[in-house]
């Protein structure tokens, strides 16, 4: 077996795997791993506030659980406990398919109770007895937020918001790069598909996209480390998210492949909306868990196509670690590898920060080609509903990140979908832009809530009226913050840079602005050429907000 990189590995964390018997691990505890969870923002008028407990493990470290407890403070008001005893935990137990190996319980928090729109902090504390050989432990423990060892234990914030998503009205927002349950390994685990469900739409999210890795769909669902052939894994993920959901989100059937590159390394492909699995296991770091033959990223793609989804290159932006590259085999996208038959590019991973730099070269790279791709973020999380909890170093340390979890960094598909078809079909058209905070669009000012943005149409060629009264409309709200500054960016076909054609900074209290372009238009004769716009802004922490619309193709 193979260790994963020395860089942040997505969690839970999966803190009981250790090369043999014996071995030193600073993670490990005969214990099992037991975390809280809920989501960052919950939206006021959606129900109770959902909490969550998984307990990791239960078959090799069972527990009784004596009582749990959940505490929620703001600033100024006397906190409130909320007590739940052995049988009030049992009655909100969820049923899945690996029940067996993994305890989850879903508690939801009377929204009258937790006060009006502001931030509250949340501490969850779990007190259980181990139970060994059928006898139950004398000790009771503790576990404060998280059992995890190096772990902060530091509160949960949670934003309690009375309005939508900016410009929720609009579009639909969702995460396109979600783990779940199913992606379970020796570095990680999820939680079941109902409890992804529950969050993201207490959230205000709309659609999910299930994207569990496809080495670890082709393993036995009672040992991680074996191979299973008749592919069991696969056929409970599919009974999840397609055949049993009845979800208040679209829940996207997804997967993510690992495939090879024009440098023969391993890289990761999204297939959006698929059916059959596809095959890819080099990169899994079990031992002798391979396919008969590795995918390159034009088979694949042709596979997710020949199933009607679509296709993106997932984290294209994201640098493999050294271990990553030595031991598994991991690869970097590069320019050679975005193929014309891409669907989509997600150039944000879990927030805009180093990695969107490279995503956005890669992605606007295929732009200046003539190649249109829309632009797709996600928060690649396995829960991490609240916070971004990973290994660092393995066996050593774990790292956390409270600005990285699910939905922080979102993908808006512009219109109303009615399922989860409808969301693939926006993202194949392009009708896409990703934003952490503000929406933005390109439209025709004498109808500004139609967005006229679109990688894959001509949408500027349609009629000289049109493109007579193209503007950017941009939204926010209080809660994420002004709108500081609208840039909108001109590509020509052929040539190996972008130019700015305007950036205009707004008022101190702007957070609703439809800004005329079409006067900043050179109108390059017999050229092709599009148009994106970025959209900057400040949260009330000072923090950045950034939203960026897919491009608007002309002369196509």
């Amino acid at each position: 077996m193979l260790t994963e990189s020395l860089l942040p590995l997505a969690l839970y964390a999966e803190t009981h795997f250790r090369f043999f018997r014996g071995m030193p691990s600073a993670l490990f505890r005969r214990e099992p791993e037991a975390v809280f969870d809920l989501p960052r923002r919950f939206r006021v008028g959606r129900g109770g506030l959902p909490v969550v407990l998984l307990v990791n493990d239960v078959h090799r470290f069972p527990i009784r659980i004596e009582s749990i407890q959940v505490t929620v403070s703001r600033a100024g008001v006397k906190p409130v406990l909320f007590d739940f005893d052995p049988p009030a935990v049992e009655a909100v137990r969820v049923d899945h398919p690996l029940g067996a190996q993994l305890d989850a319980y879903l508690f939801t928090l009377p929204g009258e109770r937790l006060g009006g729109a502001g931030e509250i902090f949340v501490n969850a504390c779990l007190r259980y007895r181990r139970v060994r050989n059928g006898r139950v432990s004398w000790r009771t423990r503790a576990v404060l937020n998280d059992n995890l060892a190096t772990s902060s234990k530091l509160p949960f914030r949670c934003v309690i918001a009375d309005g939508d998503y900016p410009g929720g009205g609009l579009c639909d927002y969702g995460d396109l790069h979600c783990h779940t349950m199913f992606s379970r390994s020796h570095v990680e685990f999820g939680p079941p598909v109902e409890i992804i469900d529950k969050v993201a739409a207490a959230g205000g999210l709309r659609f999910i996209a299930a994207t569990d890795h496809s080495y670890d769909l082709a393993c036995d669902p009672d040992n991680y480390l074996r191979q299973d052939r008749n592919l069991r894994l696969w056929e409970m993920y599919m009974g999840s998210v397609v055949n049993n959901y009845r979800g208040e989100t679209l829940m996207i059937p997804s997967e993510e492949v690992s495939v090879l590159n024009s440098k023969n390394r391993v890289v990761h492909l999204c297939g959006l909306g698929i059916s059959e699995y596809i095959p890819g296991t080099l990169d899994g770091a079990r031992k002798s868990i391979y396919t008969d033959r590795q995918l390159t990223i034009e088979e694949a793609i042709s596979d997710i196509e020949r199933q009607g989804g679509v296709s993106f290159a997932a984290h294209a932006g994201s640098r493999a670690g050294t271990f990553q590259k030595i031991f598994l085999r991991r690869g970097e996208w590069g320019e050679s590898d975005l193929c014309g038959k891409l669907g989509g590019v997600q150039a944000v991973n879990g927030n805009f920060g180093g990695s969107w730099i490279r995503g956005k070269q890669l992605w606007v790279s295929m732009l200046l080609k003539g190649q249109k791709i829309p632009v797709l973020a996600g928060s690649d999380a396995h829960g991490d509903f609240n916070r971004y909890r990973a290994i660092a170093v393995p066996f050593l340390r774990l790292y956390e990140n409270r600005d990285r979890y699910m939905g922080f960094v979102r993908t808006g598909v512009y219109g109303k979908r009615i399922d989860a078809k409808g969301i693939v079909d926006g993202i194949r058209d392009g009708e896409t832009f990703i934003t952490n905070g503000p929406y933005a669009a390109i439209c025709d000012i004498r109808r500004p809530d139609i967005p006229l943005v679109g990688s894959k149409k001509s949408v500027l060629g349609m009629d000289n009226d049109t493109a007579n009264h193209l503007c950017v409309r941009a939204v926010s709200t209080e809660e994420f913050g002004l709108i500081r500054v609208i840039t909108v960016i001109m590509g020509i076909v052929g040539k190996t840079e972008e130019n700015i054609i305007m950036r205009q900074s707004l008022p101190d209290d702007t957070y609703d602005a439809t800004i005329p372009i079409v006067d900043t238009i050179p109108h390059p004769s017999e050229q092709k050429y599009y148009l994106r716009t970025e959209v900057y802004g400040e949260t009330g922490r000072g923090g950045a907000a950034v939203a960026a619309t897919s491009a608007c193709f002309v002369g196509y």
